[in-house]
């Protein structure tokens, strides 16, 4: 893939907070993001909600007054389990460790982080798939060497 690296394409951040309550988690989710980080006072990643998460909580027959953002969230994997921190990224991170990282954990967003663990930015596999698009993704001496 191109050279492209997360701090390329990541969004600016976008989070939920720790006590955001249920209305404010459903209002945030429906801004075009599958999922969100979940951050602390100190902006620090604490975890991620999905659409999924919300939905898990509907079949649990909770109203969106019965649940936050911190009663939803989990580490970001397709299946939470126990986990004790979710999965970062720095925005050096090459895009073709990202994609490595979205289909080995089955994710739907990666938070960016900087040095001090602070969230910085959001990437999600729609950001990549734009990103290739805009830039003339596999020009056709590329394709060809690839189809060979």
């Amino acid at each position: 893939m191109a050279r492209l690296f997360a701090k390329d394409i990541m969004h600016p951040r976008v989070s939920l907070y720790l006590k955001d309550a249920g209305p404010e988690v459903v209002r945030k989710l429906m801004a075009n993001y599958p999922a969100l980080p979940v951050v602390n006072d100190n902006l620090e990643v604490m975890g991620i909600v999905s659409e999924y998460d919300v939905l898990d909580a509907i079949k649990e027959k909770r109203t969106v007054h019965e649940f936050s953002a911190e009663s939803l969230m989990g580490c970001g994997h397709a299946e939470h389990g126990i986990c004790t921190s979710p999965i970062t990224i720095r925005s050096d991170t090459p895009i073709d460790d990202i994609v490595g990282m979205f289909y080995q954990e089955r994710l739907s967003l990666l938070p960016v982080v900087d040095d001090n663990k602070k969230l910085v930015g959001v990437i999600t596999r729609k950001n990549i798939i734009i990103a290739m698009a805009e830039m003339g993704f596999w020009p056709e001496v590329e394709f060809q060497k690839r189809a060979a």
